[in-house]
């Protein structure tokens, strides 16, 4: 069983909404989350704390989800990562990121979903 207090969960999402209701409902079940706005301010944060699981967005202005997994170094290990996008995950997109990605969510994600797929990334 995990300490939920002790898991870091970096949101990065441009929708203030999606961001701030992402943010709300990990925090409502005890974890520890930071919020940015786009990609650049992800990598600012992930060079400055390590994260355990980061649930990124697929599109952002500055710097875009994809862009963020891609410029991460395998060391130290990186966060369990987590896209979330509107839009359906294509083919390219899974075989861009290969392992790289623990789980595709689609948004609106339901808070459930979130909360058991943060879980789930969190323990590994």
């Amino acid at each position: 069983m995990i300490n939920k207090v002790e898991v870091l969960v970096l949101v990065a999402d441009d929708n203030e909404g999606i961001r701030d209701t992402t943010a709300a409902i990990l925090r409502a079940v005890g974890y520890t989350v930071t919020e940015v706005e786009d990609g650049e301010a992800a990598l600012e944060e992930l060079a400055q704390k390590t994260f355990d699981v980061a649930v990124l967005d697929v599109r952002m202005p500055r710097r875009d989800g994809i862009s963020v997994v891609k410029t991460l170094s395998p060391v130290p290990p990186p966060p369990v990562i987590m896209m979330a996008s509107a839009y359906d995950f294509d083919v390219d997109l899974r075989q861009q990121l290969g392992t790289r990605i623990f789980k595709y969510l689609k948004k609106p994600v339901p808070p459930k979903e979130l909360i058991a797929a943060v879980g789930e990334a969190a323990q590994r």
